[in-house]
This record gives structure tokens, sequence and C-alpha cells, in this order.
């Protein structure tokens, strides 16, 4: 058994090696209903036909949030694929939305899923983010159509595979943003980082936490050399540095270190 401080092989599964989730509406604090109901309203008015549900994830959903470090994250589950022009206006809700709570999350994002794709057994792994990560507060719960989950590559892949297109995005963004959406990218992809480290050894490790410390924890034991490297993710993530060059190298350098060696890595069974 590898134990990895106060981690060990089998935390987070049940005894038949099945994810347990950590997220339900009764972690929801009651604090956040007002923000949610709102959204989910919002949501309903602007898209009353092509909306089918609409779902919460990560510390709201865990019940680990922190008022005014915290964000509300979203997931808007339509029928129809939206238009440029109605994706439009979901981002415009969110900013909104992000204003008028703005003493409670830091922001309130909104992302977007499609009910064909969801229910496609072909994305069956990628959907255990739904299963296992969400809580549905409105609509019929598209989750609960899959069965329980092990830890395998296809789900590490699936959730974090993209990190190369990740990568490239957010440097471009980086070059010409705003002094807030600056600091926000790279709290963003800092996390992004650490969920993509972690994803390379989550197989082997037999370890199930979304937490980010406990996601760090694990994957400095399998390369002990990055820990510098995860503790700076980790400060940015609480105070992101205003220096533009020293961010668009660190980033490129790590991201880029990610993308050459994820595959492989989460590919490697315990």
């Amino acid at each position: 058994m590898i134990t990895i401080g106060n981690l060990y092989a089998g935390y987070g599964l049940d005894s038949n090696g099945f994810i347990i989730s950590d997220v339900s509406k009764d972690k929801i604090d009651d604090v956040y209903v007002p923000c949610i109901q709102e959204s989910i309203e919002r949501l309903k008015h602007l898209f009353p036909e092509p909306l089918h549900s609409v779902y919460v994830y990560g510390s709201v959903a865990r019940g680990e949030a922190i008022i005014k470090k915290s964000d509300l994250d979203l997931i808007a589950m339509f029928y129809t694929k939206l238009s440029p022009v109605k994706l439009a206006e979901l981002k415009k809700i969110a900013k909104e939305l992000s204003e008028k709570y703005h003493t409670l999350v830091r922001e309130v994002g909104i992302a977007v899923a499609y009910y064909d794709y969801a229910i496609d057994p072909a994305n069956y792994y990628e959907n255990a983010f739904l299963k296992e990560l969400c809580v549905c507060v409105y609509g019929e719960d598209i989750g609960e159509r899959f069965g329980s989950y092990k830890l395998t590559s296809d789900i590490a892949i699936r959730f974090n595979g993209d990190i190369d297109d990740v990568l490239n995005r957010t440097l471009k963004r980086l070059e010409t943003a705003s002094k807030e959406d600056f600091k926000r990218g790279t709290q963003n992809f800092a996390r992004k980082l650490i969920r993509t480290y972690y994803s390379m050894v989550m197989v082997r490790s037999q370890i199930w936490t979304t937490r980010l410390h406990e996601q760090s924890e694990v994957f400095s034991r399998y390369f002990q050399e990055k820990e510098s490297i995860i503790r700076t993710l980790l400060v940015w993530i609480e105070e992101p540095p205003t220096d533009y060059e020293i961010v668009y190298a660190f980033f490129k350098r790590e991201g880029e270190w990610a993308s050459v060696n994820f595959s492989n890595e989460a590919k490697i069974p315990y």
C-alpha cells in the first residue's frame, strides 16, 4: 500500500475500487442558494426551449467554498447547439451575476454542455465528470444514467488530456489581458496544471481526490523534482504575480512538459 501523508491507495474509493463522489446538494451552503437560483432563472428565461439541465461543480458542490475567494462553477446543458449570439448572451449573464454577487463569489462561471454529446456512449469516460463531480440543481440529472467509475487512464485523459490546447489558449489570452483578467487567467491555469499533474499519476496511485492540495501531494510523491513547481502554483492561486514575462515563461515551460509527458505517464498502471 502506498501511503502519501494522510492519503493512501484506495483513498476516495469504495471497497470495490469505485470512485466515491464528494459532492452533493446537502453540501451546498445555503448562502450560495440565491445566486444559484437566480442563475437558473436567468438561464430559463433566456433559453426556455433548449435548456435541459443545470449543474454545480467545484468547491461550492463540495461544501468547501470560501466567501469572496471561491467561484460558483455551473454547467448549463442544452438540447441544441447555441449560436454565437446566444453564447455571447450567456457570457453576459455570467458577467452580470458575477458583478451582482461580487461580495459572495469571485466569479460566476457558466460552462456549456450538449445533451446529445452527454448521452453518447462514446463519451462515457468523459462524462464521469458529470457523474462524480457535479450536482444537478435543475432538470434531469444526466449523471444518473452512468454507472460507477474506477480510476482509469481513460478518465485521466478525458479530464486533462487537453493540456496542450488549454496552454496555447491561455498564453494567447494573457498577451492582451487586462490586469484583472491576467490575474484570473493565471489562477485558472495554475489550477489546471495541478489537476493535469495529478491526472498523470492518478491511476498508479489509486487515490481519488478533487482537492488541489491533495492532488499536489499525490503528484509530488512521484515527481519530487517538481515540488518547487507545485509550491509556486499553489502560491499563484492565492496571489498571482503581475509580471507577464515571468508567468509566460513559467507556464510555457511547465505546460509543455505536461503536454509532452501526459499520455505516457497517465497510462502507467498501478
